[in-house]
């Protein structure tokens, strides 16, 4: 018998399985060396990726408008404010030209606090403004998506003859990665941010993936019809520390980055498995349900269908919140929720969807200090007390010579198939 040990809460567990069902274990890629901030972001302002410079395209009459979204670190901001600001003084351009806008994405303006942390970071002389999604008047309609989104734009960043949006690209739950154009949200209306998020409740709409992803393509068009100029986008690891920096046109610099986030998490497997026993790779990744579950969507494309998912998490603070409890107990199907999420901007009913999507083809058996009375009854999944247990369990439903994946990391990885090199 194999011995893997799994992170869970500040501790392991161990899981034995028999070598003829063991497929293998998928563990995550070295991450790539930390970079200098300062450096990278030089290094990416002076080679911008489908762009000229900005101290090629800026004029000194024109107005410039900086926008980002409230979860950047205001110190990140900081100086990517102050290299963007020494590329486009050199035009001669003055600071009280340059706009700063704090947007919020999730349609919730930021508090008093959170202003002016961005605030103190931004030049006295720049103007400095924060974004409210609910002021009509402060908002202009640029155009329809072809899915029938109204865009509803920030009248200051549409004003300004070259407009920028600061961002981090990295895996996202449903646009697949988020910078980018997704930035451009946290600058829209709330008519325009719920009409996109709408398009979470489907499918195609998962982590790590871009092809035929409708949220991702909404996006896109949409910050076309806003005209975005030039984006600058930080990638960082899991301890928030620089690893790259892209800028340049917003779509290409984007599909670039978004390129090297997937070299250091996608790791290819063999073969898809009947079973995939998963954790998310202990604390600070496993303490609310409505986080862990984001390790399920990670091996989606793994676990063949039918199959089952063994989820060990220790949950320690519970579900998640009283929203998520709330939706998932009022909730019976996918036809309620869409209904639902037409009139309801909540933020975590994409995840209730995401829930309920895999369990038409897979079962999800979950290991956890969750009491069952929310395993089975509020999440209707199977509760386990141990992970032998669990996967015992999961072999009587596919089979006993059934193939199991494990990965104890599973939040830092991106399984993918390995492709077969057609030999001629």
């Amino acid at each position: 018998m194999v011995e893997i040990w799994l992170p869970y809460g500040n501790t392991e567990v161990c899981l034995t399985v028999s070598p003829e069902n063991l497929l293998s274990v998928v563990e995550p890629k070295p991450r790539p060396k930390p970079a200098n901030l300062e450096e990278e972001l030089e290094k990416a302002l002076q080679n911008p990726i489908n762009a000229k410079r900005l101290d090629e395209i800026v004029k000194p009459n024109q107005k410039i408008a900086i926008a980002f979204d409230k979860n950047l670190n205001p110190n990140l901001l900081g100086l990517m404010i102050s290299k963007l600001w020494d590329k486009i003084k050199i035009s001669g351009l003055p600071a009280s030209n340059v706009t700063v806008i704090i947007g919020c994405k999730d349609g919730e303006i930021p508090s008093q606090t959170e202003a002016e942390n961005f605030l103190r970071k931004i030049p006295e002389n720049f103007q400095k403004k924060v974004h409210n999604p609910n002021i009509l008047e402060d908002l202009v309609e640029v155009g329809l998506t072809n899915r029938k989104t109204k865009v509803f734009l920030n009248k200051s960043f549409w004003e300004a003859d070259v407009k920028i949006l600061l961002g981090k690209i990295g895996l996202h739950p449903y646009v697949g990665f988020c910078g980018g154009s997704s930035t451009i949200l946290s600058v829209c209306g709330l008519n325009t941010i719920h009409q996109n998020y709408v398009l979470a409740i489907n499918s195609k709409s998962r982590i790590g993936v871009l092809e035929e992803n409708p949220v991702y393509a909404d996006l896109v068009e949409i910050a076309k019809l806003c005209k975005v100029d030039y984006a600058l986008n930080v990638v960082e690891n899991e301890e928030n520390e620089t690893l790259k920096v892209f800028c340049g046109e917003p779509e290409k610099m984007f599909l670039e980055g978004v390129k090297f986030v997937r070299s250091f998490y996608e790791v290819e497997v063999d073969g898809k498995a009947e079973v995939v026993v998963v954790s998310p790779g202990g604390t600070p990744y496993d303490q609310n349900f409505y986080d862990v579950y984001e390790a399920v969507e990670h091996v989606l494309g793994i676990v063949k269908n039918g199959g089952v998912i063994v989820l060990v998490a220790e949950c320690s603070q519970g579900l998640g919140g009283e929203t998520f409890h709330k939706w998932m107990v009022e909730i019976d199907s996918v036809e309620d929720l869409k209904k639902i999420v037409k009139k309801n901007f909540d933020p975590c009913l994409h995840r209730v969807f995401q829930l309920m999507d895999v369990l038409k083809n897979h079962r999800i058996i979950v290991v956890s200090a969750l009491p069952n009375v929310f395993v089975s009854g509020v999440l209707k999944l199977r509760l386990a007390k141990t992970v032998d247990d669990a996967v015992e369990w999961a072999l009587r439903l596919v089979g006993k010579k059934s193939k199991i994946l494990v990965l104890p990391y599973a939040k830092k990885v991106l399984p993918v198939l390995k492709t077969i090199e057609i030999q001629h």
